[in-house]
């Protein structure tokens, strides 16, 4: 239609420029990308659980922190730490990992696992299983409360020395912690500004967070092992008159507790397993072994949490966005988390052999991937992980793996504890003995007893190695020990079979202790298989006088010197001064069963089957090579399988062992008949023993420990013990049982 007359046309409109987005982006740029719902963290939880931590950044970190305060402004929080759970509305209450479930967890059967479905259906679809952004109601308190422990850090020259005392004494029993990735953890953290910190913990980095707990944990333990000849310099730390390196140890620990208490639960890291690890062996060394079992129990549960359990044996897939050193860097982290975990393990089992306790671990998890025994490089970030060849030193994971190894078949004993609470599966036991007894026969030279290769001995990186040695071998034995320590009141071989492993782990006892320092003495180890050996030994000894003559005078030798150790260490370790007077009481029933005019001029020794004899040097010396736990395959089971059959070491299992048949009345007629004590006492109704469970969870404590723990007692010859010999002083108190050992030495005279 023409314009009408007089009317100007109109050019025609430009076109509007196109609206500008006015919403901020405030998620991180990978979860903006993939459309996910970002918690605003740094890094944000999509980005940890894709372990693309270095790509995570904002593109408007004011806008970001904006969001965070006005967000933690309506958000109300509960008492579960830094890092509390959301008040779910709305379409919050998809957020399932809130409530708990297991975010490692590869199961698509869960909650979450079903969520993990959909959400991969339609990748356009915003993450609905993202963790809860952290508020920041109580930052303030949370803040203030963070900047107060950390104020209690020594400065850092004091830091640095401690640290070194920790690498050089400590580190090497367990090799928990990585040097030289703790140390660029320390540097990090002192590179940290005053404001940086002053923030509080939740504008750091995971493993920076929960650093100072354990940097608290290795202060606390490189104080317990402090030499009398220490830097004086470190005086300067004790805050009050009187106060020793102990009280200071305790405080920095607690500390380190305090922290992790107070950051939670919620982005648990490495970092906080190995700190509470680090707690554990503390406690032991304090001689808290119930707050110490404890304690490993939340550990290991912490390391479930960040997936430790479930490492794979393959090697992890590279990140085509990642250079070479972070993939490198990468792959030391995997070995330290399967090291950690592989120590976690070993401690479990082991503190519930010896305690009677239950295990955390559900053996039916299978065995943890091992790490690879690889030399320790100088840059991890140019060389990646491979085997030690036999021209490289050995360390102290070559140490830990043999120790691990030669610890394997505790799981088996102690289901077989479970499987056979009446003793009526010797058959299995002793076929378990003789597998096991493969084990030791693949000892790397290096690490033998007897005639060992010493051409490492020199090496500065291998001043532990005199020291692993009779460690190792006093874990071999614990092994045979936990293994017929159950059966000695019913079964004459286990009796044998029990005292001479009882006298190899004293022999390797004394051995490790003449080589330590008085700095040394609060090692819990120390104490522990010392008096586990001590008791059995006793045990056999006490109900059996007739059994066994040979060993006699080496077995009495070495309960005196096991005294003597303990005496020595009571000043500095409490577990020896309780232990102390539980042996003394001890040592007088024994001499009583073994006096004058108790066991006949001669007497018919009970035959000791060739397995259960000590190594000769011979089968020590023979040259073999090392076998690592996670390549020995398990063979069929079957029941006409011998050792004869058996071509290479086998891990000795349950179920690769022969079918139990019930034991022969004839062998228990023949070697006990008139030599039993007291012939109307059914020692087969009696409760396996667990020495340091009694001791330190039963109250076991004798009548007369006062006047037999003399502080001035020196030698303790066996007919002058500076022991009153009168019934009271032998008397054992506690809270055990009718049907235990110690109920029947309260009760029997000889």
């Amino acid at each position: 239609m023409p314009p009408a007359a007089g009317q100007a046309s109109r050019p025609p409109s430009p076109l509007k420029p196109p609206r500008k987005r006015r919403r901020i982006v405030i998620s991180c740029t990978e979860c903006h990308r993939r459309k996910q719902k970002c918690d605003r963290a740094f890094p944000c939880s999509n980005c940890i659980a894709r372990k693309k931590q270095s790509a995570c950044h904002y593109e408007n970190e004011s806008a970001r922190k904006q969001q965070l305060l006005e967000e933690g402004a309506s958000t109300s929080t509960d008492d579960g730490g830094a890092f509390s759970t959301m008040k779910l509305e709305g379409d919050s209450a998809a957020q399932v990992t809130s409530f708990g479930y297991a975010s490692n967890n590869s199961n698509s059967n869960t909650t979450l696992g079903l969520f993990r479905r959909i959400e991969d259906h339609d990748a356009d679809t915003p993450s609905v299983i993202s963790k809860p952004p952290p508020s920041s109601a109580n930052n303030g308190g949370l803040r203030e409360k963070y900047k107060s422990l950390i104020r209690q850090l020594p400065s850092k020259p004091y830091i640095e020395k401690l640290v070194d005392t920790f690498f050089r004494e400590v580190n090497y029993h367990n090799y928990s912690i990585d040097e030289a990735i703790f140390r660029d953890h320390l540097r990090d953290w002192h590179n940290l500004s005053f404001s940086t910190l002053n923030k509080g913990p939740l504008g750091l980095s995971g493993d920076l967070q929960f650093f100072p707990g354990l940097l608290f944990q290795i202060l606390a333990l490189a104080l317990q092992f402090q030499h009398g000849d220490y830097d004086a310099i470190l005086d300067s730390l004790k805050y009050a008159a009187g106060m020793s390196f102990d009280d200071l140890a305790s405080d920095y620990s607690e500390s380190g507790v305090q922290i992790l208490c107070l950051l939670g639960k919620r982005h648990t890291t490495l970092v906080t397993v190995q700190a509470g690890f680090l707690r554990t062996s503390y406690l032991k060394n304090c001689g808290m072994i119930t707050e110490s079992w404890h304690s490993l129990s939340q550990t290991i549960r912490d390391a479930q949490e960040i997936g430790l359990h479930k490492i794979s044996a393959d090697r992890p897939a590279r990140n085509a966005q990642l250079s070479a050193e972070d993939v490198l860097e990468n792959m030391w982290i995997d070995q330290l988390r399967r090291r950690v975990w592989m120590i976690l393990s070993y401690w479990d089992i082991h503190m519930a052999i010896i305690l009677g306790r239950p295990t955390t671990i559900d053996s039916r998890d299978g065995k943890p991937v091992l790490p690879i025994d690889a030399p320790i490089p100088k840059n991890r970030r140019t060389v990646a992980p491979s085997l030690r060849t036999e021209a490289d030193p050995p360390t102290p994971l070559t140490a830990l793996l043999w120790t691990v190894e030669l610890a394997a078949p505790l799981w088996d004993i102690y289901s077989l504890e479970k499987e056979d609470p009446q003793h009526l599966l010797w058959p299995k036991v002793e076929r378990m003995h003789k597998l096991i007894n493969q084990i030791t026969l693949h000892c790397p030279p290096f690490f033998r007893a007897q005639n060992p290769d010493t051409r490492f001995d020199s090496h500065p990186d291998c001043y532990w190695l005199p020291r692993a040695r009779p460690s190792l071998q006093n874990g071999a034995a614990f092994t045979i020990m936990a293994l017929h320590r159950p059966y000695i009141f019913t079964h004459a071989a286990s009796r044998t079979a029990a005292l001479v492993a009882c006298l190899d782990i004293l022999r390797a006892q004394r051995t490790y202790f003449n080589q330590l320092h008085v700095k040394d003495y609060k090692l819990f180890s120390l104490v522990i298989n010392t008096f586990d050996a001590i008791v059995v030994l006793a045990a056999v000894y006490i109900l059996h006088p007739c059994e066994n003559r040979e060993h006699l005078d080496s077995a009495l030798q070495h309960f005196e010197w096991g005294m003597e150790r303990f005496q020595m260490m009571s000043g500095r370790n409490s577990m020896a001064k309780s232990a102390l007077g539980v042996l003394k009481a001890i040592h007088v029933r024994l001499k009583k069963a073994l006096g004058p005019g108790k066991i006949p001029p001669t007497t018919t020794q009970v035959p000791t089957p060739e397995s259960y004899a000590p190594s000769s040097t011979s089968s020590e010396n023979r040259t073999t090579s090392q076998s690592s736990v996670q390549n020995v395959p398990s063979g069929p089971s079957t029941n006409n399988r011998t050792i004869a059959d058996t071509p290479q070491y086998t891990q000795p299992t349950i179920s690769n062992l022969t079918a139990p048949t019930p034991p022969s009345a004839s062998a228990w007629e023949r070697f006990s008949g008139n030599m039993l004590p007291q012939q109307n006492f059914d020692f087969s109704s009696m409760a396996p023993l667990h020495p340091m469970h009694d001791l330190l969870y039963n109250d076991l404590s004798t009548i007369g420990d006062t006047q037999m723990l003399d502080p001035q007692l020196g030698s303790m010859a066996t007919t002058d013990m500076g022991i009153v010999d009168t019934s009271e002083a032998w008397q054992f108190e506690g809270d055990f049982g009718n049907d235990s050992f110690w109920g029947f030495m309260n009760s029997y005279n000889p």
